[in-house]
C-alpha cells in the first residue's frame, strides 16, 4: 500500500501540500508506552512527536514486540480518524555498540515502519541522535524504501545540512 504525501519539507521546515507551514519546533512530546489505544489518541490534538525506545519495539527480529506494535498501530489509526499527525523519535535506550547492533537498531525501526505503514497520521521519523552512532543517510534510505511519503526530522546540525530534513 502506497500512501500519498501529506507534507513536504523545505529549508528544514515542514509544510502542508498547500504551502502552509506546520510548526514542529516545541511540538508536544509523547512517550510511546502511553500511545497504545484509542483513548490515549483522544488527548492528541496537535502535531506531536512520539519518543519510541528501541527496547519497546524489540532489539532484534527474534524479540520484536508484535503486541505493542499492533496496539501502536491502533493508536495511529485513531489519529487518522482525527486527522492529527505525529512523527516518531527513535530512542536508543540501549546504545548500539557494534555494527551488528547498529544494523539491528535500524532494522527494528524499519520493522516498526512496516507495521504502521497504512497509517496516514505518521508524518515520518526523526533521524537517530548522534550518540547512537547510526549513519543518518543509511537510516533514511532504509526507511524510505517503502515509505517514500515519510519526512525526516532532526535536531543535529550535521543532518540538518540536508535542507529536506525538518528541524524539531
Amino acid at each position: 500500500m502506497k500512501l500519498e504525501k501529506q507534507f513536504v519539507s523545505k529549508d528544514n521546515k515542514l509544510y502542508m501540500l498547500d504551502g502552509t507551514e506546520v510548526p514542529v519546533v516545541n511540538a508536544s512530546v509523547l512517550d510511546a508506552k502511553f500511545c497504545v489505544n484509542e483513548a490515549s489518541a483522544q488527548n492528541v490534538n496537535v502535531f506531536s512527536c512520539i519518543e519510541l525506545p528501541w527496547t519497546q519495539i524489540g532489539c532484534d527480529e527474534e524479540s520484536y514486540n508484535e503486541e505493542f506494535l499492533a496496539r501502536f498501530r491502533d493508536f495511529f489509526k485513531a489519529l487518522d480518524e482525527k486527522k492529527v499527525f505525529a512523527f516518531i523519535v527513535p530512542v536508543a535506550d540501549k546504545i548500539p555498540s557494534s555494527e551488528d547492533e547498529k544494523d539491528a537498531f535500524v532494522a527494528s525501526f524499519k520493522h516498526c515502519a512496516r507495521r504502521i505503514k497504512d497509517c496516514v497520521s505518521v508524518a515520518g521519523f526523526a533521524v537517530p541522535s548522534l550518540e547512537t552512532g547510526i549513519d543518518s543517510s543509511f537510516f533514511m534510505e532504509e526507511l524510505s524504501q517503502k515509505h517514500e511519503h515519510y519526512v525526516f526530522f532532526s535536531k543535529d546540525g550535521n543532518v540538518l545540512s540536508d535542507s529536506s530534513v525538518v528541524k524539531f
